[in-house]
């Protein structure tokens, strides 16, 4: 008889299984009784203790949450809800829990599933984002550490599965929530909902369950960013009779901008459930979620030198330290010596959608389960509109000032105020992005066979057909600068308008001034509130439709040909990646004592074949043809379609085992080899082809993708000591370490191609070199009951550390070898909670240390040349409290406080945290409500 990963007896919908560990034949008769009741979980001790039985009874290394109540998970985030699980790090976007690292591996690495399938994704890569569920559609979370043959391949990282409720696990219930959101930043408060209605008919052999959600939230965060790097300058080429030995770094465009977030998250689930008979199980699935983002930014831009005459430098201040302390451009009230400002309106919408059905089948005959399962999903962006649009104007005074002492620098404009009622000028207008279309499908025959007697406990087999056909189409203009007078132009090459639509700012010919129409007032105020930096407090905004409105105006041919974005086959942007696995696996448990100690060993191995199918937009070398000046002629520029297809095959063994030292001490021990797909990028079939006509000879360059990749593989060890030391309390520890092979490199090669020479530079496989990760995990949970008198009964604590080491493989300049991108090397979780009278208060505090972004590169004026630095995140802790009171049996008042510490989010360079190339104050966040349940 099997047992479920959650057990029936947590209420939740499952698809995957966990063996009894040590069960007797009376133990098997009880949990088949047991399986056919309604039982429930609800409050936070139980769903913690639930979640360390999860942990206890699985084969493999698993951790795992489950929902406190039905539609009630830990976190109203599933992203964030996830760090409370050792070794799990939540990546935020625009203030909030997005995707996640599992010990320091991120999404590419990572394979998410949805009751047991592999959801699609909207993401361009492998990565998922977890935002797009919410989480009052869940029931449980499941996080695989280590592998197992029955389990999914893809995940060096973790197997993350997340499952819904089954309707005969609820019952017949109705339960929901009704919330207002309020972000301090934004001063708005929205709605948000939740509804689950759960019924079963015919003596609880038929059950229909459905759910529905929506959330509207509006955010707002500040930030300042030194924007595309920082770039050397020395004295000289700034200041009259400066000196060419002295010299500083600035950032290229200075900015601070306020940006506002409008989220719309809808979704639902359907689960129907027919059970005839103990031995047969049929359930049907669904899942649809769907999120809009309409996100704006509104910022100040400073072109310090681009545009600017460089005559006009008042002042330069270098710092001892490499970086600049100050700059001053313009005198005050002198508009004849001004800097350039810009206005700068970003817009990053966000337009995604994802659905899943299932069918799943399940059978009992014997000593044998067997299970069928089918599953179709898909999952869009429809963005494709991000923008950067900018307006210029000029103020008459620039100081920008980086030593102030605090990480934001002090920004004043003299005696210009950045509003709508001065002159601006066009300038530049993107509009580009992705369309994602992401589609996957599975069948699948999965056995159980457990003896009646013997060593052998368990045989488990099974097969089956896995695809995931990802496309992406690029949208793009013909020329964002079509608007812009270019390089001190004073005639348009683009656009056909009178010279009296021209205007003059700061010495740059402009269309323009601007009407009232294309700009809006300041409508905020409180820039980055926490900081003591001098700042401006507001200023004006593009309005884009008026914007174009006035372009229009201008040129409505070119407007339409130059600015209207459109699916762009160029650049090798546009392709897809399909992969079609066929898999089949065999594993067996062995379940006996020694020395009067249970112990289990699973033994696995799984075969895979996938077949990868790719397409895409390119150049074709053959066309490579020169003129007599050996530059290329224009055949080189021709793109066609092109495919590709490719195989590999895997078999990959696992083991785990696990020892009951005591009826408390379990230690495990788990080995295992598993894979990650390459990127997508990397397996379009796409080669571009470009020359450096400023070289004599000209340069050739060729860059090609390989759609042949191989997956990258990782050979595991996991230890654990876990210590189950009392119904309130258990203490586990587990070690781990990963070597990983065939990371996708390139390299640049010299071939001769129709008589030239080329640098051709193309991915592969190394094999030669390792990239490592080690780390420790340390996972403690306490009641306090055994310790205090009835009336203070209820305390308890949940606390996890995990130290990561790492050896990605890559080197900075100096030699100095990186860590993974996104590991930190401590993170630990602590939350206090106390639960009795009807009253639950949770106090949830997360910490994580820096981690690298990688390298960055910026021109360096002493080496002539580029060069690159590391991009590094500062330490993060956030502090969250939720409170509820149960008026009654059904009914709960909420409260949820996220973010009470209100850090800012940090990037900095080489290591030092007063060079800051990025910061941003996201602001607090509450929610207040009623939940209800019948």
């Amino acid at each position: 008889m099997k047992r479920n990963y959650l057990a029936f007896a947590i209420s939740l919908a499952l698809a995957s299984s966990l063996p009894a560990y040590g069960a007797d034949d009376e133990e098997k008769q009880q949990n088949e009784e047991t399986e056919m009741e309604v039982i429930e979980v609800r409050g936070i001790l139980s769903s913690l203790k639930e979640a360390q039985s999860i942990k206890k009874e699985a084969d493999n290394v698993v951790d795992a949450l489950v929902a406190e109540d039905i539609g009630k998970f830990p976190d109203s985030n599933v992203a964030e809800a996830m760090q409370r699980i050792p070794g799990v790090s939540v990546n935020r976007l625009r203030g909030e829990g997005q995707s996640v690292t599992v010990r320091g591996l991120s999404g590419d690495y990572n394979v998410t599933t949805l009751n047991g399938r592999k959801i699609a994704s909207e993401t361009v890569g492998r990565d998922f984002n977890y935002d797009l569920i919410a989480a009052e559609l869940i029931g449980g979370i499941q996080v695989n550490k280590t592998q197992q043959a029955s389990l999914p391949e893809g995940g060096i990282g973790a197997i993350i599965n997340i499952d819904t409720l089954k309707p005969l696990n609820v019952g017949s219930k109705v339960a929901g929530s009704i919330e207002g959101y309020y972000n301090e930043r934004a001063g708005e408060t929205d709605p948000q909902a939740s509804l689950l209605i759960s019924e079963t008919f015919n003596d609880d052999e038929l059950g229909i369950l459905i759910s529905a959600n929506h959330t509207s939230s509006f955010t707002r965060f500040d930030s300042h960013s030194a924007q595309w790097g920082w770039n050397e300058w020395s004295e000289a080429e700034l200041m009259p009779d400066g000196d060419p030995n002295v010299s500083g770094r600035f950032p290229s465009w200075p900015n601070i901008m306020v940006s506002t977030d409008q989220r719309e998250r809808s979704g639902g689930t359907l689960a129907l459930q027919w059970r005839p008979t103990p031995e047969l199980d049929i359930n049907f699935d669904a899942l649809y979620t769907k999120y809009e983002i309409e996100s704006t930014g509104n910022m100040i831009s400073l072109a310090l030198f681009e545009g600017t005459n460089l005559d006009n430098i008042q002042d330069v201040q270098f710092g001892a330290d490499g970086h600049t302390n100050s700059i001053t451009i313009g005198e005050p009230g002198n508009m004849d010596s001004p800097a350039i400002a810009e206005l700068l309106e970003s817009q990053n919408p966000r337009d995604s959608d994802a659905m899943q059905v299932g069918l799943n089948l399940n059978y009992i005959w014997d000593n044998f389960n067997f299970n069928v399962d089918m599953a179709y999903s898909e999952a869009e962006d429809a963005s494709a509109a991000v923008s950067w649009v900018v307006v210029r104007t000029a103020i008459d005074t620039l100081t920008v000032n980086w030593d102030n002492g605090e990480q934001v620098p002090d920004i004043s404009f003299g005696d210009t105020v950045l509003d709508e009622n001065i002159d601006y000028g066009a300038w530049y207008a993107r509009i580009d992005g992705d369309k994602v279309k992401d589609k996957t499908g599975n069948f699948n025959f999965d056995g159980t066979y457990e003896p009646d007697d013997g060593i052998i406990s368990k045989v488990l087999f099974g097969t089956g057909y896995n695809m995931q056909d990802k496309g992406k189409t690029y949208w793009s203009q013909e020329n964002p600068s079509a608007y812009t007078f270019r390089n001190g132009a004073t005639d348009s090459e683009w656009i056909n308008a009178p010279d009296s639509e021209k205007v003059d700012i700061a010495g740059n010919t402009l269309w323009g001034p601007l009407p009232g129409s294309a700009l809006n007032p300041g409508n905020f105020d409180d820039f980055m509130g926490s900081s003591n930096a001098n700042l401006p407090n507001t200023w004006a905004g593009i309005n884009i439709p008026g914007l174009f409105d006035y372009y229009r105006s201008l040129d409505s041919e070119a407007f339409d040909q130059y600015l209207v974005p459109r699916p762009n086959l160029t650049g090798g942007n546009t392709y897809g990646v399909k992969e079609e696995t066929i898999h089949a696996y065999a594993e067996m448990i062995l379940e006996d004592e020694i020395a009067g100690m249970p112990y289990m060993l699973d033994f696995g191995l799984r075969y895979i074949d996938t077949t990868v199918t790719s397409w895409g937009y390119s150049q074709d070398p053959a066309n490579i043809a020169f003129d007599e000046d050996g530059l290329f002629t224009d055949a080189v520029d021709t793109v066609g379609l092109v495919e590709f297809e490719g195989n590999y095959k895997k078999l990959l063994p696992s083991f785990n085992g696990k020892l009951g030292l005591t009826d408390d001490l379990v230690w495990r021990l788990s080995l295992s080899q598993a894979i990650s797909r390459p990127p997508l990028t990397n397996l379009s079939p796409v080669t571009s082809i470009w020359q450096n006509e400023e070289k004599t000879p000209p340069e050739n360059f060729i860059y090609e993708n390989d759609p042949g990749l191989e997956p990258y593989y990782a050979d595991q060890l996991d230890t654990t000591l876990e210590w189950y030391y009392s119904d309130s309390g258990t203490l586990n520890l587990a070690f781990y370490y990963k070597e990983l092979h065939g990371f996708v490199i390139y390299e640049p090669t010299r071939e001769t191609i129709n008589g030239a020479s080329f640098e051709v530079t193309r991915p592969y496989n190394d094999d030669e070199n390792q990239s490592r990760i080690r780390g420790y995990e340390l996972n403690w949970l306490q009641t306090f009951d055994d310790f205090l008198p009835d009336p203070l009964a209820g305390f308890g604590v949940q606390a996890n550390y995990t130290y990561n080491n790492s050896e990605s493989g890559e080197y900075t300049d100096d030699g100095e070898q990186l860590p993974f991108k996104g590991l930190s090397d401590h993170q630990y979780n602590v939350v206090a909670f106390y639960e009795n009278h009807g009253l639950k208060v949770n106090v949830a505090y997360n910490y994580r240390s820096e981690y690298s972004l990688g390298k960055q590169w910026y021109w360096s004026n002493a080496l002539n040349d580029w060069t690159s630095e590391t991009l590094q995140v500062d330490e993060w802790g956030q502090l969250d409290m939720q409170v509820g009171y149960d008026i009654t049996d059904n009914i709960t008042l909420t409260f949820e406080a996220n973010n009470l510490l209100d850090p800012d989010y940090v990037q900095y360079l080489n290591g030092d945290k007063n060079h800051v190339d990025y910061i941003s104050s996201w602001g607090r966040s509450y929610r207040a409500g009623v939940r209800f349940k019948f």
